[in-house]
C-alpha cells in the first residue's frame, strides 16, 4: 500500500511538472526572446530523468529571467516530450529548429536520440549544448557543434573498474542493455578492463522492455561472478537486480549515473541497498559548495522541493549556457555561442570547474562513486 501510495504521489508530481514545462513554452513569448529547444523524456521509461533535468534547467532560466534576463533579453526554453524515442526526438528537433527558430538545442536526452541528431546538426548548422548522454558518439570524433558538460561513460566505467581493481576483484560480469547506450557503455568497460589487464567473466544482454529477463539472469548466474556492472537504464536495471537477488544472495552491483534517480532506487526497495552508482555531478543533497547552495536556493524560490542529480545537472547546464549567452552578446546565434564557449577556457562555476577550448568541447571529467543506503538515500 505504501509503495502504491508513493507511486501515485510520484505520478501526480510528474503530471504537475509536465504541466509546468508545457506552460513554460509560452511563459516568456516575445519576439526578442532567446529561444532554446529541448527534446527529452517527459513520459515513458526515463521520464523521471527527463523531467528532473528540464526542471533544474527551467528553474535557473526562470531565475535569470526574473532578474531581467541576459543583455536585456529573456531566455525561453521550449521542451518537447519524446518519451525516450529517437524518432520522436528527431522530429522534435526539426520542429524546434525550423518552426520555433531555436538558436541552439539543449539537454537532448539519450544515446539513441543524440546519435540520430548528428546529421541534423550538420544540415542546420546548429549547436547542441550539454546532451544528456555519456556516449562517445557525441565526443568522438570531435564535433565543433557539440559541447558536453557531463563526463563520458568511459570516465564512469574507468572509475568503477579502478575501484574493483584496487579491491582485487577479478570475476566481473556485465549486463548490457540491447541498444546504442548499452553498446557505448560496454565499449567503455572493455577499454577500462584492458587498461588493468583484466578480462570480463560474462557479458549478458537484456532488452529495454526486459522481455528476455529470465534468460539474462540464468546466463549471469551460470557465470559465477563476484560483481555485476549494469550498463542499463530504467526498467531493466531494477528488473534484473530483483530477479537475480532471488537466485543469488549478496551480489555487489555497480551502475552508471543513469540509475541515479529516486524513482529507480524506490522501485528497487530493499534490493537497492548497497548498489554502487557512479555520479558525474556534485552531490546535490548537502550544501557543501557554493554551486549546491545556489542550486538549492533557486529550486526553493521556484517552488521545486526535491533535489536530484539530474536536477543539479540541468541547473548547471543552464548556468554554463547563460554564461555563454552573456559572452555571445545581444545578437545571439549558434556561431556566436560556439565562439563564446570555446573562449571560456577554464571557468569555476561556484566550485565546479568547466573547461572548454577551441579543440576541447568536453567540459568536465568529474566522476565519483555513491552507494544506496538502507533508507534509500545516496551516500558518498
Amino acid at each position: 500500500m505504501f509503495v502504491k501510495l508513493n507511486r501515485c504521489k510520484a505520478m501526480a508530481r510528474l503530471l504537475l511538472v509536465n504541466l509546468m514545462l508545457c506552460c513554460s513554452v509560452s511563459a516568456y513569448a516575445d519576439g526578442n526572446d532567446i529561444v532554446i529547444g529541448q527534446s527529452t523524456a517527459l513520459t515513458g521509461i526515463l521520464a523521471e530523468l527527463g523531467v528532473a533535468h528540464s526542471t533544474g534547467a527551467k528553474a535557473y532560466f526562470d531565475y535569470v529571467n526574473s532578474q531581467g534576463g541576459v543583455n536585456g533579453r529573456k531566455i525561453r526554453l521550449i521542451t518537447l516530450d519524446d518519451a525516450y524515442d529517437a524518432k520522436k526526438s528527431l522530429a522534435n528537433a526539426k520542429q524546434l529548429i525550423e518552426k520555433e527558430k531555436a538558436v541552439a538545442l539543449f539537454g537532448m536526452l539519450g544515446t539513441p536520440a543524440n546519435t540520430a541528431l548528428l546529421p541534423v546538426l550538420e544540415e542546420a548548422n546548429i549547436l547542441s549544448f550539454a546532451p544528456v548522454t555519456g556516449a562517445d558518439v557525441v565526443r568522438k570524433p570531435f564535433n565543433r557543434r557539440i559541447f558536453n558538460i557531463r563526463a563520458g561513460y568511459t570516465t564512469e566505467t574507468e572509475k568503477i573498474i579502478d575501484h574493483l581493481n584496487v579491491r582485487g576483484i577479478k570475476k566481473i560480469g556485465v549486463v548490457v542493455q540491447n541498444n546504442a547506450f548499452g553498446k557505448e557503455g560496454l565499449a567503455g568497460i572493455e577499454q577500462a578492463i584492458t587498461k588493468h589487464q583484466l578480462k570480463l567473466s560474462a557479458t549478458v544482454s537484456i532488452n529495454s522492455d526486459s522481455s528476455d529477463l529470465d534468460k539474462a539472469v540464468s546466463a549471469m548466474e551460470a557465470a559465477d561472478v563476484q560483481t555485476i556492472i549494469l550498463i542499463t537504464a530504467g526498467k531493466p536495471s531494477s528488473d534484473f537486480i530483483q530477479a537475480f537477488n532471488k537466485k543469488v544472495k549478496g551480489m555487489q552491483y555497480f551502475a552508471l549515473s543513469v540509475l541515479a534517480s529516486q524513482a529507480g532506487i524506490t522501485a528497487l526497495g530493499k534490493d537497492g541497498v548497497g548498489v554502487i552508482i557512479s555520479q558525474v555531478l556534485p552531490f546535490p543533497y548537502s550544501a557543501t559548495t557554493a554551486l549546491v547552495r545556489e542550486y538549492q536556493k533557486v529550486m526553493g524560490k521556484m517552488n521545486v522541493k526535491e533535489y536530484s542529480y539530474l536536477g543539479i545537472e540541468g541547473f548547471l547546464d543552464a548556468k554554463v549556457f547563460v554564461e555563454a549567452i552573456k559572452r555571445a552578446g545581444k545578437d545571439v546565434n549558434s556561431e556566436r555561442l560556439i565562439t563564446a564557449l570555446e573562449g571560456m577556457g577554464r571557468t569555476d562555476f561556484d566550485g565546479f570547474i568547466v573547461n572548454f577550448g577551441k579543440n576541447n568541447h568536453q567540459g568536465s571529467d568529474y566522476a565519483e562513486l555513491t552507494v544506496v543506503s538502507k533508507d534509500g538515500r545516496f551516500l558518498r
